[in-house]
């Protein structure tokens, strides 16, 4: 056979029952919580801490990287500055494109310059022509 089970509630008024303020559990209470939030926000600060280390780490990586293929671009630019400049290159650059030849010997001028006359040019070719400036 099963059993029946009747269950009677009971009503029960606390609306006029206080209970007393414990301060040393209020107290506890109090330290707990501040002694959480301070280790809460020391977590928070340690893990920005690390975080902020990465990323500077990174940075610096990455300005290393940049240095080295600075450095590299300024080795071939100084290659090639000191190909171009090169005097063969640039008398085969004259012969051959612009049509120059080496000068004779008559057509060498000396200008002796002195501070008080100024500077004085002559044409080549024409010794008799001369510009004061």
């Amino acid at each position: 056979m099963s059993t029946i089970e009747i269950q009677f509630d009971k009503k029960i008024d606390n609306s006029r029952v206080r209970r007393e303020i414990d301060l040393r559990c209020r107290a506890d209470y109090i330290c707990i919580t501040l002694l959480s939030a301070i280790f809460v926000f020391g977590t928070f600060f340690y893990a920005w801490q690390q975080f902020r280390w990465i990323q500077y780490g990174y940075q610096i990586e990455e300005a290393e990287r940049r240095i080295d293929t600075l450095s590299e671009d300024t080795r071939l630019l100084r290659l090639e500055k000191a190909n171009l400049a090169s005097p063969d290159r640039i008398e085969q650059i004259a012969r051959q494109k612009l049509g120059m030849v080496r000068s004779g010997p008559d057509q060498i001028v000396t200008v002796e310059h002195s501070a008080a006359d100024g500077p004085t040019l002559f044409a080549l070719g024409d010794r008799r022509r001369s510009v004061e400036r």
